[in-house]
């Protein structure tokens, strides 16, 4: 039961130009089977049908908003946060769904983890028996050693702690502003993996993730990855220390990719905005990482456990 005065739950839904798909994600979040909800929606100054069809309904939980001029993805995102008065939030975009039990199913989820700073959906995984908290550590190492990447996600895969998340926001200098806010919560929070899917990102030419692709996303990782760690005192200086030069063996690498494509040029650039020589780049190169992924430890016949078989 819930003994607030607000919603358990702010769902949120974005918009911009999302006039083919919106009706769908309306309502698909109308439909959930779990009603202690806020349904926030803002409209990103849409200039196709979008705001029209948004205001035909008139659901008393829905909160709308228009903007009077375009203010891009994450700052229009940090507007709905916000907004947001339910201790757990989640991104239902104008071009997803979300199944009938979804909100139900994280709920039950997050309950039974109040440690958690959010929940993630994942496929199976044959050495991991859902849901599993890992802590901070155990999280950051899976992410950069690990050969499936736990924290790589949509946003609809994820159900945050309100209050995680609006202790930092979104940062609005990163076209990748997802994979900073999920990593910034990982390194400060312990993370609940659950087993999917409950929600349908829908994917769409033009979306952020297929912008950073190559050297701009890995750029972009390790500036916010370095500010991130910067100000999380939880991790060890030892494993810090590593995934900086796990880091620069990776843009070693794609600077090499570069020179042997002929693009000396191109290849320096990208190491002067990295902050790098080139007369670095075969000692960084080289690097063999000191850390491995946690997940390692376990196989299909001993699996983690953490979850409804072995709760923490």
């Amino acid at each position: 039961m819930n003994s607030r005065n607000t919603p358990l739950v702010s769902v949120i839904t974005v918009t911009y130009n999302s006039a083919l798909y919106v009706r769908d994600t309306i309502e698909s979040v109308l439909a959930q089977t779990y009603t202690d909800i806020e349904y926030i929606i803002c409209d990103d100054c849409s200039t196709d049908r979008t705001w029209d069809i948004i205001r035909e309904y008139n659901d008393p939980r829905i909160k709308a908003a228009r903007n009077e001029q375009n203010l891009r993805e994450y700052v229009n995102r940090n507007k709905a946060i916000g907004m947001a008065t339910g201790e757990y939030l989640i991104f239902i975009d104008g071009d997803d769904v979300i199944f009938p039990h979804g909100i139900g199913f994280f709920v039950s989820m997050m309950e039974s983890f109040p440690a958690a700073g959010m929940a993630i959906q994942k496929n199976y995984i044959n050495n991991l028996l859902f849901p599993a908290l890992l802590e901070p550590a155990e999280t950051v190492r899976n992410h950069f050693y690990g050969e499936k990447d736990l924290l790589t996600s949509s946003f609809a895969s994820n159900f945050f702690r309100t209050s995680a998340l609006k202790r930092w926001n979104l940062k609005t200098e990163f076209i990748s502003g997802d994979e900073e806010i999920r990593l910034r919560i990982a390194a400060n929070y312990p993370v609940l993996f659950v087993a999917g899917w409950v929600t349908w990102p829908r994917e769409t030419p033009g979306q952020a993730s297929m912008k950073v692709a190559g050297g701009l996303g890995l750029a972009e990782a390790f500036k916010f990855s370095h500010d991130i760690f910067t100000d999380t005192p939880g991790l060890s200086p030892e494993l810090l220390k590593d995934i900086d030069l796990m880091f620069k063996k990776r843009l070693a690498g794609q600077a090499i990719q570069l020179i042997k494509k002929g693009q000396l040029s191109r290849a320096k650039n990208f190491l002067r905005r990295a902050g790098l020589k080139l007369k670095d780049v075969p000692a960084y190169y080289r690097h063999e990482p000191a850390f491995t992924d946690p997940l390692v430890d376990y196989t299909p016949s001993a699996p983690l456990k953490r979850g409804f078989l072995n709760k923490i």
